[in-house]
């Protein structure tokens, strides 16, 4: 960050996103946790890094939760089972929800993605395939 702007107000944190601290997942994902944590009580916010050609099989989260695509393409089907024509495409800047305990899988091609997630925890990946 700027090094000559004044001092933050105690509080206020700045982080670009090159200083995210992304720690792999049991997917072969990436996530940067910005606050909270999923697994815990209370609110959470993180990032996730999708490579090119990921998949997620269907799967449910106990809490509601909302995401935003920050970077590339991600495709995202609502269902029990994976099923690629029910995939929605969303590019850079779209808004998402998943409901609590919705089914719900996704897919990215050559591109990749960054994904935003925001919810009250504790959470988990229930799968259902």
């Amino acid at each position: 960050m700027d090094q000559n702007a004044t001092p933050l107000p105690p509080g206020v944190e700045l982080k670009a996103m090159s200083e995210w601290k992304w720690e792999p997942s049991k997917s072969g994902r990436e996530n940067a946790y910005l606050f909270g944590h999923p697994s815990k009580p209370g609110p959470y916010a993180y990032a996730t890094r999708w490579p090119p050609h990921s998949k997620a099989l269907a799967h449910t989260h106990p809490d509601a939760r909302c995401g935003l695509v920050l970077s590339g393409v991600h495709y995202i089907g609502y269902g029990e089972k994976f099923d690629e024509a029910k995939l929605h495409r969303h590019p850079i800047g779209t808004y998402f929800t998943e409901p609590a305990l919705q089914g719900h899988f996704g897919l990215t091609k050559d591109e990749g993605a960054v994904l935003y997630f925001y919810g009250m925890g504790p959470s988990r990946l229930d799968p259902l395939e």
